[in-house]
């Protein structure tokens, strides 16, 4: 019954929140970010000069001995992941051209081009149903910035701070709906908008991706050629739970200082502040432990594919232990505090 009056407010919430234009604003900017590394690896894929700016394949290597008559053999990263051979090679007698292979392959064997993106990376990037994992990837994590975090952290700040600065919390409670089953309700709503953000995505990816397939019929390959389509249900499960501890540091710090604009000036401050410290704490043996446990690095580590991490376990727990703490702290000065009238923030 308890769960069925949960789900009802959660509803409800709905039903107010679509009206809103924040949460439309910050889906626009998740689908923005998680269509950039469909279209950098589909660009890069058929353009050399975008391979190199993606992958980072501009090491190159040249010879030009006088004996050879100004023949110049040279290869760079991006034509050793595309199977070119070395140009000039062809030019050059047999027993020259031997040696010159010899030269390049004690090149590569140096490691000059063992940070390059393989080119088979670059199609999975933009083909079924790699694409759609990849793009729910890209909106968890942006380079440094876990782009994700931010952008629910921001919505939930936002969800609970209207509720304080309209006053609208307290005629809603005088209703005699409970506090904890009006918290629970808005938690669940926000879980509700994390599934619903990363179906729009995964659409959004597949859209592109077909988008991508008719742009250059010339290509060689399947549509849906990369990747399992089992891994899209669980990077879609991964990505709702390790949410949830921002989600939930966010609203404690709302209701804790009853404020929507503190919640999400402190939820910026915090993806910053951790993006800063764990790269200094990396530096240090012993430090370099401590960002095991920090909330971005665990998310990180969580959503990372399972050859990408060895601390799946630990980034599970650690998540579990913030939401638990997060949730309770919340829960604790939500049911005992006074609620006032509007206070316009």
């Amino acid at each position: 019954m308890l769960m069925l009056e949960v789900l009802r407010l959660s509803r409800w919430e709905w039903f107010k929140v679509r009206r809103l234009r924040m949460p439309w604003i910050l889906l626009a900017i998740a689908v923005l970010v998680s269509q950039v590394g469909i279209w950098a690896n589909y660009f890069a894929y058929h353009n050399d000069e975008a391979y190199i700016v993606v992958s980072g394949g501009s090491s190159s290597y040249s010879m030009s001995p006088d004996e050879w008559d100004g023949v110049t053999v040279s290869t760079t990263c991006v034509d050793v992941a595309r199977g070119n051979p070395p140009t000039g090679l062809d030019q050059l007698p047999e027993e020259e051209r031997q040696f010159a292979q010899e030269q390049v392959d004690r090149w590569l064997n140096e490691g000059s081009c063992d940070n390059t993106t393989a080119i088979e990376e670059l199609r999975e990037g933009f083909t079924l149903p790699s694409s759609i994992t990849g793009s729910m990837s890209s909106f968890a994590s942006l380079g440094p910035i876990a782009v994700g975090p931010l952008l629910f952290m921001i919505l939930a700040a936002s969800l609970f701070g209207t509720e304080y600065g309209w006053g609208t919390l307290r005629t809603v409670l005088a209703g005699g709906i409970g506090r904890g089953k009006f918290l629970s309700a808005k938690l669940l709503l926000l879980l509700r908008l994390c599934a619903g953000a990363l179906i729009v995505i995964a659409l959004a990816a597949l859209a592109s991706s077909l988008i991508a397939a008719l742009i250059s019929p010339e290509e060689t390959g399947g549509l849906a050629d990369s990747g399992e389509w089992s891994d899209i249900v669980i990077v879609f499960f991964k990505a709702i739970y390790g949410l949830l501890p921002f989600i939930a540091l966010s609203v404690f710090v709302t209701v804790l200082a009853s404020s929507g604009g503190v919640g999400i000036a402190v939820s910026v401050g915090y993806i910053i502040a951790e993006s800063i410290i764990a790269p200094l704490f990396n530096v240090n043996d012993t430090l370099s432990t401590v960002t095991d446990y920090l909330l971005i690095q665990s998310f990180l580590s969580w959503t990372a594919a399972p050859e990408q991490s060895s601390d799946t376990l630990l980034a599970f727990a650690v998540m579990l232990a913030y939401s638990t703490l997060f949730i309770a702290a919340t829960a604790w000065i939500f049911r005992r505090r006074d609620i006032g009238g509007a206070t316009g923030d």
